[in-house]
């Protein structure tokens, strides 16, 4: 099959490749999203897969099913993780995936450009703190800007609901976007994280300091005392 940039099943790779994972609570589901952006051409965001990990799963058993995702992509995908409602998360998945992991921290406020360096076992996590409608907002913006190209699928079409059926609320400290009562937006959110991150100023750096760290690394030369004068 020949690129189309508008078929992202014949995209023959993502520049690079990104797994959004929203860490799921107890009636929600945690999430794999995997997508990035187009492989030459214009700067266009596909959208390759949304699944639901089982229900739960906690801790490593969860990593264990983020790990199987990432598996059938050759564990070679940056990793983007909501840890606004476990923070420990950080730890486990840091074991896992290590430098390839990328925290968020969804709030009220921020635009997530700057960074806090969360210490784990043997090294650090960076964590985004970002608006809840700011990330919203961005998606739609690249949605309204046809930036977003999606594979076809039963759980994409459930993400894409889940973010069509978020009604806007206008409030004192401005818009919010509220998940109807007995309905979702786990699959939705890790779409917009997917684009948060696709499109970050820091995606250059967050993908060469990971390949960096499993370069294997050059042995050294041995010194050859012929050679001295």
């Amino acid at each position: 099959m020949s690129y189309n940039v508008d078929d992202v099943n014949s995209w023959p790779v993502f520049k690079p490749l990104i797994i959004a994972h929203d860490v799921g609570r107890t009636h929600d589901r945690s999430t794999a999203v995997v997508g990035g952006n187009s492989p030459c051409g214009r700067r266009v965001l596909g959208i390759g897969e949304a699944e639901e990990l089982p229900q739960n799963l906690y801790g490593y058993q969860r990593a264990n099913a983020l790990a199987a995702v990432d598996a059938r992509h050759d564990r070679n995908a940056l990793i983007v993780v909501d840890f606004s409602n476990d923070a420990t998360n950080a730890e486990v998945l840091y074991e896992t995936f290590g430098k390839r992991v990328i925290g968020l921290h969804i709030t009220r406020h921020g635009n997530g450009n700057t960074c806090q360096w969360w210490p784990v076992k043997h090294g650090y996590v960076p964590v985004y703190t970002i608006g809840r409608t700011y990330l919203l907002e961005l998606f739609h913006n690249e949605l309204h800007n046809h930036q977003v190209r999606f594979a076809d699928g039963q759980q994409m079409r459930r993400a894409y609901d889940q973010l069509a059926s978020l009604e806007p609320e206008y409030r004192e400290s401005g818009l919010v976007y509220i998940c109807p009562p007995g309905q979702h937006d786990d699959l939705g959110i890790s779409y917009a994280m997917l684009a948060w991150a696709a499109k970050h100023p820091h995606l250059e750096t967050w993908s060469a300091n990971w390949r960096a760290a499993v370069q294997p690394r050059k042995p050294r030369q041995k010194v050859n005392c012929a050679g001295w004068t």
